[in-house]
Formats: C-alpha cells, sequence, structure tokens
C-alpha cells in the first residue's frame, strides 16, 4: 500500500506543498481531528500506531493519548516534513506501508484515517491479519474515512471491506456518521470498550 501510480501521485503533491490537504490549518481536518480523538474509549494507550501520519498533525493530537506513538507515512517528504515541524518525545515519525510494515511490539491503538481507500483487496485482508495476529487483545482500531469522492473505492466501502475481513474477531461500533466523514471503531470481540 499504497501501489505506484498512488505513491507517484502523493510524491508529486508533497513536491509542491509541504501540506497538501492543509492538515495543519484546515476546518475540515480540525473537526475530523477533533472527533477522532474524542472517540478514543480508553483515556491513555501504550502503543499506538497512525497509519498515513501525513506531516504530523493528527499525530500531535493523539501523542498525549499515547505512551509511545508511531506514526507512519509511505511518503518521505511528508515524514521529514513531520519530523521538522515537531519534537514530540514520545512519537518516533517513521517512512513505512502497512500492511507490511508493522511495530515490533504489538499496538494496543491503530489508527487509520483515510487511508483504507488506497489498499488493494489483498492490503486490505493483510492489514485485517495484523490487526488480529499483531496487535494486542485489548486493542481499538479508528477508522476515519471521508465520503467524497477519492477516484478510488469510496471511503465507505473501504471501511466495510475491513469491517468484514474482521467480522469473525471483532465488534464494530459506529463513533460519528457525518455529511463528510465517518469513524468506526473496531474491538476484539468480548472486550470492553470501557476503560481498561
Amino acid at each position: 500500500m499504497p501501489d505506484s501510480d498512488v505513491r507517484a501521485h502523493l510524491k508529486n503533491l508533497y513536491a509542491v506543498s509541504d501540506d497538501p490537504w492543509n492538515t495543519c490549518s484546515s476546518p475540515y481536518e480540525r473537526g475530523k481531528f477533533a472527533q477522532t480523538i474524542a472517540c478514543l474509549p480508553r483515556p491513555r494507550y501504550k502503543l499506538g500506531l497512525e497509519v498515513g501520519c501525513g506531516v504530523g498533525a493528527l499525530s500531535v493530537k493523539l501523542a498525549p493519548r499515547c505512551d509511545i506513538l508511531i506514526a507512519m507515512d509511505c511518503t518521505d517528504q511528508a515524514v521529514r516534513t513531520a519530523l521538522a515541524q515537531n519534537d514530540l518525545t514520545n512519537v518516533s515519525f517513521v517512512v513505512g506501508e502497512a500492511p507490511r510494515d508493522w511495530p515490533d511490539h504489538p499496538p494496543d491503538l491503530v489508527i487509520l484515517s483515510e487511508v483504507l481507500y488506497f489498499m488493494t483487496d489483498a492490503e486490505s485482508a493483510g492489514l485485517a491479519l495484523r490487526l488480529v495476529h499483531d496487535c494486542t487483545a485489548q486493542c481499538h482500531v479508528v477508522l476515519v474515512n471521508w465520503l467524497g469522492d477519492t477516484g478510488k473505492i469510496g471511503g465507505a466501502v473501504a471501511a466495510q471491506r475491513l469491517i468484514a475481513q474482521l467480522a469473525a474477531s471483532h465488534d464494530h461500533f459506529v463513533a460519528a456518521n457525518g455529511a463528510q466523514f465517518r469513524i468506526d471503531l473496531l474491538a476484539r470481540r468480548g472486550t470492553s470498550l470501557a476503560v481498561a
């Protein structure tokens, strides 16, 4: 994830702008980030993994909720910008692609914000396997998806695909369902969403 065409597109976007989606200033992004943080069931997590961190605008808001946060993006320019703009001591910004790249220790929080529609069916299935086998039993998985035209599969379809791939192991909760984006929360079947 993503394929070579998407990688090239992202590289071109970051060649023109340090923050091509205005994640640091857009009212849409601010509202989405606030709702993402608000939907986290626990006040604190030991190890968070944010896939597709971009320049780190959401990472800054996730950092106070995590002992350690690994913020990953497939675009090296995005990671360089995130490193230059942030000095968060508990956050590691790394170049990587899920599901191929994964932390050595199992996360108890995984944030997938506006990345699922860049994945193929096989990559989404591989991600589902990671979420089943390479996360803690108490891990919360947060899916954030824009509902506009992505040029790929839609955000709702991408979310439903991963939810279906995890149906045997995870419970699904709709955390927010608005006009522009939706947020879904997944937790291992039989675990509580209450404070652990």
